[in-house]
Order: C-alpha cells, then sequence, then structure tokens
C-alpha cells in the first residue's frame, strides 16, 4: 500500500514555461535536487487525474516526486507495509488438539 505525503518543492520557470524543481522540502530538512533525468505525465497508483512525474536524483538516490496541477501540489509516495497475521506453523496440517 502507497501512503501519499505531501511535500514543499522550490522550482524554477524557464522561458518556455516548463517547471524545474531545485529543492524539496520534508519537515524541517532541505534536500537538493541533483538531477531531473525525465519528466512525464501519468497516473500514479492511488491518486486521481493526472500528475506530473519527475524521475530525479536526489541525494545520490533516484526518486519520484509528482506535481498535481489540478490541485497545485507536490508529493511523493511512502510505500508501507501493510500487517498480516503470522501463519500458524504446521508442518504436517496435523490438527493434535482434536484426536
Amino acid at each position: 500500500m502507497q501512503e501519499k505525503i505531501p511535500i514543499e518543492v522550490i522550482v524554477r520557470f524557464t522561458e518556455n514555461g516548463e517547471i524545474r524543481p531545485l529543492k524539496l522540502i520534508y519537515g524541517d530538512k532541505i534536500y537538493l535536487i541533483d538531477k531531473v533525468y525525465k519528466k512525464t505525465m501519468t497516473t500514479p497508483k492511488g491518486s486521481f487525474g493526472l500528475s506530473l512525474e519527475y524521475n530525479c536524483l536526489i541525494n545520490g538516490k533516484r526518486k519520484k516526486i509528482y506535481f498535481d496541477r489540478y490541485n497545485n501540489i507536490w508529493y511523493v509516495f511512502k510505500t508501507t507495509i501493510e500487517e498480516k497475521p503470522d501463519p500458524v506453523y504446521n508442518p504436517l496440517n496435523y490438527d493434535f488438539l482434536n484426536d
């Protein structure tokens, strides 16, 4: 499952009207966006409508950040692990309590 987390982004607008993200602010930390590899229009899982997806290099790691043009918000997805109950170990599939 993915959780949508809003973030603050400092951007530069080019003379062609393109949006170039420069820095990402999350909590009290500022992350420099070293490079933007690719920008695509996509519908990410867990989100409605089209968003701009930026495939970036941030602090030496490749990350995807998204810009929702309709709501004017930047966000990232955090993968959360759903808690599942541990299966009961029974190698013979034998119910020894009812014998």
